[in-house]
Formats: C-alpha cells, structure tokens, sequence
C-alpha cells in the first residue's frame, strides 16, 4: 500500500472518528434532508455516510450534519485535539463510557450556578501539583459512596472561600473526623 493511500485512509477514518465524536456537543439546529442538498464541504466531510443518509432519522442526520459544521470551522489544532480526544474515548470500555455519559446528563441537569461552580472548582483541581492531585484522587476513592454524596452536596453549595476552609478541615481529619463532619454538614443543610 503506497504512501498516499495509507495517508488518505487515515485522513477517512480520522474524519469519521472526529464527527462522530462531535456528535456529543450541541450547535444551533441544520437543516437536515437529502445528501445532495448538502454543501460540497459537508458532503465531503460526511462522505462515509452518503450510502446510508437516507435511511438516517432526521434527528440523526441534524446531528451529523452539526458535528460536521463544527469540523469545518475548527483550526487544525483543533481537529487534532479533537482526534486525540477521540482516540482517548474509543479506548474506553463500555462501563467507562457508560458513566461518562452519566455524569454528563447529570451535569446537564445542574442550575448555571451549580455549574459554574463546579467548573471553578474543576479548574482549582486542575491548578493543584500533581502530589496534590494524587493524594486528593487517593482520599475520595476511599470514601464510601454515601460519604461522596453527601461531602459533594455540601462542598458544590458552599462559597469559594468557604470550600477552602472545607478543604482544609478535611485534608486534616482523619477518617473518624471526617465521619462527623459529614454528618455536621448533613445536619446544618437539612436546618436541623
């Protein structure tokens, strides 16, 4: 197999990969109807499906035609940040998928302010060392999942600073200290 086909085949299988991927973000409704009224541009992009669009549901077909206007209009960083994030996703079994898309429907549900949030305290984790990161990762897997539930509540309607301070109270306690804690916490939020 020459050079060109190799490359070519890869360039396929990357578009392929990169819109279906795309299909997990949402953009403004397209129009959705036969293959042919496509642009030239989509129509190249989405080539692989041309036999089948037809037979597609029109929901399916917006989909795909959005995810497309969004490869188009991505610089070439972008598209290569999206294939490896692509890679990234096809590298994960099925439960790992699973909950991913869970957790993304449940983020979905949050209020703007929640996930605002969640998005600040997102970014403070990700500005932490990676010791810290670590021994952060280490101290939630060893919580039961009651326990995560109920210090995720508190912590996401607390204030910035107040989080801190719940950070800092809980990196200290040992496992018993924060037993109570939790159940300090619980008491105040249902106002007993």
């Amino acid at each position: 197999m020459t050079n060109k086909l190799r490359w070519r085949r890869g360039l396929v299988l990357g578009i392929r990969l990169a819109v279906l991927m795309l299909l997990l973000f949402g953009t403004p409704a397209l129009h959705a109807g036969e293959f042919n009224d496509l642009g030239p541009e989509q129509q190249r992009i989405l080539q692989p499906f041309a036999a089948e669009w037809n037979g597609f549901a029109p929901e399916k077909q917006e989909r795909l035609q959005r995810g497309a206007e969004r490869w188009l209009n991505m610089s070439p960083e972008q598209r290569t940040v999206a294939k490896e994030r692509l890679r990234k996703w096809r590298e994960l079994s099925p439960e790992q998928r699973q909950t991913i898309r869970e957790r993304f429907e449940q983020f979905q549900r949050l209020s703007p302010e929640q996930k605002q949030r969640l998005r600040a305290v997102s970014e403070q984790f990700r500005q932490l060392s990676p010791e810290k990161r670590k021994e952060l990762k280490e101290r939630w897997q060893s919580l039961d999942p009651e326990q995560k539930a109920r210090f995720r509540q508190r912590f996401l309607l607390a204030n910035p600073e107040r989080r801190a301070k719940l950070l800092e109270r809980w990196d200290k306690a040992t496992p018993e200290q924060r037993q109570r804690l939790l159940e300090r916490w619980e008491k105040r939020a249902s106002g007993e």
